[in-house]
């Protein structure tokens, strides 16, 4: 119940899991299926746990240093490129990885026609303000012609 708790809020899980790593780890099915599943259900754990900390991070930042990353991860610089090349190419996360400047961006660029639509959208509300503001200062003037002068 605890672990379906932290996996559903958009925060950065630590791990171990404090104490309900113990209890996760206690629990009878993973010791009735022998020593080997249980190694392997600890290690699926902590990349469940670290696929869900990029998550996070993606939602959260548009760019962010690769050391910066591993430090929220709790992983080496190498092992948190590893894990999000791997989610890269497996899930369907979105991040391209700048080598030489150490950067990962998560942002996906906007198409051309897009952005063409948001700066049109932008300059018609900034037109539509300057002119509300032109009639209230005409307003203003007419109300009180002397307070200008």
């Amino acid at each position: 119940k605890h672990l379906l708790k932290l996996f559903t809020t958009p925060e950065i899980v630590a791990y171990p899991l404090g104490d309900h790593q113990a209890e996760v780890e206690a629990h009878p099915a993973l010791h009735t299926a022998g020593p080997e599943v249980h190694a392997r259900w600890k290690k699926t754990l902590r990349d469940r746990v670290v696929q869900h900390n990029v998550r996070v991070v993606s939602k959260y930042y548009r760019q962010l240093s690769m050391a910066r990353l591993a430090n929220l991860l709790g992983l080496s610089e190498d092992d948190a490129e590893q894990h999000v090349s791997r989610m890269v190419s497996d899930s369907g996360l979105y991040c391209k990885i700048d080598r030489p400047r150490g950067i990962a961006v998560f942002a996906k660029p906007k198409p051309p026609d897009e952005v063409l639509q948001d700066w049109s959208s932008d300059i018609s509300k900034m037109l539509s303000l300057v002119e509300m503001t032109c009639h209230l200062i005409n307003k203003e003037t007419m109300l009180h012609p002397g307070a200008l002068a």
